[in-house]
């Protein structure tokens, strides 16, 4: 069975790249903070309609939800998210106050259903010039750059951390 590219990985300087090449709409910022949200705690599509703040808006936590799959309804527990910041070039954290913006109710783009989250958030990116240079530099490795680079770019950086930790 032959499987079909592996997700790429985002780099923090083509995220970066890529919210400064959005347009200043409000449709705009609306998936800016999306993809924003997905960079840094590691959500995919569909967990963004899931945030909720906790302890006095100083946490962000994933609630709890009931997902039908095949008319089986398996439930999520609530977790606290962690929060992995997108670094500049220079190395420092982009402070985007995400856990305040989900508190004061910051619209996020249009998303559907849960089953088509992905699709919606991919879609609005096709056509940005940004986003076709990132999945060009994705394909000459033999990966593909989707929605889901968001979230492995997450999964790299806590990978990187854990392997830092264990080398002190």
């Amino acid at each position: 069975m032959q499987r079909g590219p592996s997700i790429y990985a985002l780099q923090d300087s083509e995220i970066l790249q890529l919210l400064a090449a959005l347009p200043d709409t409000t449709m705009g910022r609306r998936y800016g903070f999306a993809f924003q949200l997905m960079a840094t705690y590691g959500l995919k599509a569909t967990d963004l309609r899931y945030l909720q703040p906790h302890n006095h808006d100083s946490e962000l936590w994933l609630r709890a939800r009931s997902v039908d799959t095949d008319h089986s309804v398996e439930a999520h527990v609530p977790c606290r998210l962690e929060a992995l910041k997108v670094l500049n070039r220079e190395g420092i954290p982009q402070d985007w106050d995400l856990v305040g913006r989900v508190a004061r109710g910051e619209r996020l783009p249009p998303l559907g259903r849960d089953s088509e989250a992905d699709h919606q958030l991919e879609s609005y990116l096709l056509d940005k010039p940004a986003w076709k240079i990132i999945q060009n530099s994705a394909a000459q490795s033999g990966q593909q750059a989707a929605i889901d680079s968001f979230k492995q770019r997450y999964a790299c950086a806590a990978r990187r951390l854990r392997s830092s930790d264990q080398q002190r």
